[in-house]
């Protein structure tokens, strides 16, 4: 478990190094602002697309391993979420989450809610 959130952390610091950086160009050389303001604005696009990513890693992580714990199938993930059984494909006996990433959190929800019944 604290390997996966390292793997978290760094995802969301490369990430929001990425959009510091784009950010900095886009305030200092398209808007023509000023550094100070450029610098404030560039690390507020950092904190969010860090707490984007993160949240996006947790997510993932969470979602296959409450699946693998309790040994869902694409059937019982589609039961549980309300969802078709098609938008769980499980390869190699893992779960692939190719949804678009805006349903992870009412999936995420969902799944938090069947593990609690079952504690």
């Amino acid at each position: 478990m604290r390997k996966q959130s390292v793997i978290l952390v760094v995802y969301g610091v490369i990430s929001a190094f990425i959009a510091f950086i784009a950010a900095i160009f886009i305030c200092l050389r398209t808007l023509h602002w000023s550094l100070p303001v450029a610098v404030l604005v560039a690390s507020i696009f950092a904190l969010f697309f860090f707490a984007l990513s993160w949240f996006r890693g947790h997510a993932s992580v969470e979602i296959k391993r409450i699946a693998s714990k309790y040994h869902l199938s694409d059937k019982d993930l589609a039961e549980i979420t309300g969802m078709k059984a098609s938008d769980f494909p499980i390869y190699n006996n893992k779960l692939q989450l190719i949804l678009p990433k805006r349903y992870w959190p009412k999936i995420l929800d969902a799944l938090q809610k069947y593990e609690q019944e079952r504690m």
